[in-house]
C-alpha cells in the first residue's frame, strides 16, 4: 500500500494483545491492536495506512466476517457429505473447549527482504518476523514465526499461515467435543482447508487501499473416524459451530481496540 501510494513509510511494527472472551455456547477471543508507523508521514497518509490495515485480507477475515465457508465430511468408511449452511436441530455436546490463553503478538518487518526487479520495481513486499507469547498460571510459552511476501517457496504468505491456525483450531475443537470411543480412534481425525484466492495480490492491495470488503470462499474438509452411523454429521456440525476461529471468520468482531500512531 505505501509503495503503490508513494507514501514515505520507512518501517512498521504491529502489536496485538489477545484476550479470552466468553461467547454463548463457546469460547472466543478479542484483540487490541497497536500499529506503529515510522517515517515523515502526514495525518492524511496515516489515515490511508490505517484504512489499509483494517482491510488487509487476514484482517478482513477476522474482523469483518468476510469468509464464506463450505464444509464437508469424509468418513473413514469412504462416504463424503456436504454440511448444510443452515443447521437445524443440532445435538448438545457434553465436551468442553480448552481455555484460550491471554498473550501478545509482536510483528516487525525485515526491510532488507524486499525484492525488486532489474528496473527497481518492487516484486515482493518482504518478510516479517512474528513473536508470540502466551501465559497461564504456571508458565509462559514463546514462539518465533516467519511470514510475508517473498520469492515462492521461502516462507508462507499471511493467509496460508492463518489457515494453518484455523485447521489446528478445528482439530482441537473436534477432539474436545466429539464423543470418541474405543471404536472411534482420534488418530483418524484430520482437517484440510483450502482458499479460493481469485484476484491475487493486486485485488487484495486494491481493496485494502479502497477500504472495500472482499468475500472469499474457503473449503474445509473434516476426515472423521467411523461411519455416518457411528459419527453422525449433525454431531460434527454441532462441534464445528463452536470453533473459535470459525466463529471469528463468520462473524468478525474480534477487534476490541485499535490505535495507529507515528513513532
Amino acid at each position: 500500500m505505501a509503495y503503490r501510494g508513494d507514501i514515505p513509510l520507512e518501517d512498521i511494527e504491529v502489536d496485538f494483545q489477545v484476550e479470552p472472551i466468553e461467547r454463548a455456547g463457546s469460547i472466543g477471543f478479542g484483540v487490541r491492536e497497536l500499529v506503529t508507523l515510522k517515517g515523515d508521514l502526514s495525518e492524511a497518509q496515516r489515515v490511508r495506512l490505517q484504512r489499509a490495515s483494517r482491510y488487509c485480507p487476514v484482517g478482513q477475515a477476522l474482523t469483518k466476517g468476510s469468509m464464506e465457508i463450505e464444509d464437508e465430511v469424509q468418513w473413514r468408511s469412504g462416504e463424503i457429505t456436504a454440511i448444510s449452511s443452515a443447521p437445524r436441530n443440532l445435538p448438545e455436546l457434553a465436551g468442553t473447549l480448552p481455555v484460550i490463553q491471554p498473550g501478545t503478538v509482536h510483528g516487525s518487518c525485515l526491510l532488507d527482504t524486499k525484492e525488486y526487479d532489474q528496473d527497481g520495481v518492487m516484486q515482493h513486499e518482504g518478510e516479517a518476523k512474528v513473536y508470540v507469547e502466551t501465559r497461564n498460571l504456571t508458565h509462559t510459552s514463546r514462539w518465533t514465526l516467519m511470514a510475508g511476501h517473498s520469492s515462492p517457496g521461502l516462507i508462507p504468505p499471511p493467509f496460508p499461515s492463518t489457515h494453518a491456525g484455523w485447521a489446528a483450531s478445528t482439530v482441537t475443537t473436534l477432539s474436545s467435543l466429539l464423543p470418541l470411543t474405543d471404536e472411534l480412534d482420534l488418530r483418524d481425525l484430520q482437517v484440510e482447508v483450502g482458499l479460493n484466492m481469485s484476484g491475487g495480490r493486486d485485488l487484495s492491495q486494491t481493496s485494502a487501499a479502497e477500504g472495500r470488503i472482499v468475500h472469499r470462499n474457503a473449503v474445509r474438509r473434516v476426515v472423521a473416524p467411523g461411519t455416518p452411523r457411528s459419527m453422525p454429521i449433525e454431531t460434527i456440525q454441532a462441534a464445528l459451530q463452536r470453533d473459535p476461529i470459525t466463529i471469528a471468520y463468520k462473524e468478525g468482531g474480534i477487534l476490541l481496540d485499535e490505535k495507529v500512531v507515528i513513532g
